[in-house]
């Protein structure tokens, strides 16, 4: 089992734990979040749903930056 944090910028982040598929699609599915539209990160670098997690990683859903 590991800890890992979920959230949402902006919003809320929440400490979830993952006993078995430890992959950020997992993490996404036990916090309830959809990340619909958004872009996914983790430790600040984007992230594919089927990358997996280590123990104190932090998993945020943020708006997709556009540029010109």
């Amino acid at each position: 089992m590991i800890t890992v944090k979920v959230g949402r910028l902006p919003g809320r982040i929440s400490e979830i734990a993952l006993n078995g598929e430890r992959t950020v699609a997992a993490a996404i599915g036990a916090a309830e979040l959809d990340p619909t539209g958004l872009e996914v990160r983790v430790n600040g670098q984007p992230a594919e749903a089927g990358d997996e997690l280590e123990e104190g990683d932090m998993v945020l859903l943020v708006k997709k930056v556009k540029g010109n």
